[in-house]
């Protein structure tokens, strides 16, 4: 029964095994030997969990490691926080350096600072800020980015905004929406961990072909740009743009083949 779930608070080294409880506070070096299923956790310093968590919240702060998947409604995460497994949200806030070694679904992601993620990411609005890399595909309604990041597969966005301080890159972008510009404008804290996570770059998107209605591109490198109305700004260097509608080019990009569909 609910009413029976007890509270666990563990501080400096100690541990205590899994189990269902109310409320589970860790700060310290301790350990949560097994999974844990509760109604909030918050966690702080080097606490690390032997298992999966379920809960309605989970706060981490610091140095805090899952070492399997997290089902909650409102995950925020500051610090390095490291989850081995996949996560599931409704709400999810990571700021600082995360690394997460499954899939992320969450109705709703912020992400800011340095981030891995090595699997897929889905959800209805997402939004990332700093240095992200997420190895597989992307998929969501509303796509809004500012920084650097990389994604290995495709995006899918009804809507893409994407904001380049310096290097991105993604195998493909497919949407109804897309805008692409560059930007030379960035915090300290931004710049840091763009630094952290890419070197050696420059502020382009790189893409092998992006599609959608309506595109607009600034420093962007593609193999093939299709859509029915594109418009192509500063600094871009496209093999092929194949268009429906109409193609505007205002400023000095490189345009290979140009074909009216």
């Amino acid at each position: 029964m609910e009413n029976e779930r007890i509270n666990l608070k563990l501080s400096g080294a100690g541990s205590a095994n899994g189990g269902f409880f109310n409320e589970v506070k860790l700060s310290g070096a301790c350990n949560v030997n097994g999974d844990v299923d509760c109604n909030f956790l918050s966690g702080s310093g080097a606490c690390d969990i032997k298992g999966s968590v379920t809960s309605k919240q989970i706060l981490l702060s610091g140095a805090c490691n899952i070492k399997g998947s997290v089902k909650t409604e409102i995950l925020k995460c500051s610090g390095a926080c490291d989850i081995r497994g996949d996560l599931e949200a409704v709400e999810v806030s990571i700021s600082g350096g995360a690394d997460i070694r499954g899939n992320v679904k969450s109705k709703k992601l912020d992400i800011s600072g340095g981030c891995d993620i090595d699997g897929n990411v889905s959800g209805e609005e997402i939004k990332l800020s700093g240095g992200i890399k997420i190895k597989d595909d992307c998929e969501c309604e509303n796509f809004n980015a500012k920084g650097s990041f990389s994604i290995g597969g495709l995006l899918n966005a009804e809507k893409a905004n994407i904001v380049i301080y310096d290097t991105c890159s993604v195998k493909e972008i497919g949407g109804k929406d897309i805008d692409i510009r560059y930007s030379s404008h960035m915090s300290a804290s931004i710049l840091k961990f763009i630094k952290t996570v890419f070197t050696n770059s420059s502020p382009t998107l790189e893409s092998e072909i992006i599609e959608g209605d309506n595109i607009y591109l600034d420093h962007t490198t593609a193999k093939v740009v299709r859509g029915n109305k594109i418009t192509i700004g500063d600094s871009c260097n496209i093999d092929k743009i194949e268009y429906k509608d109409s193609l505007n080019v205002t400023g000095n990009s490189q345009i290979g083949e140009k074909v009216k569909l």
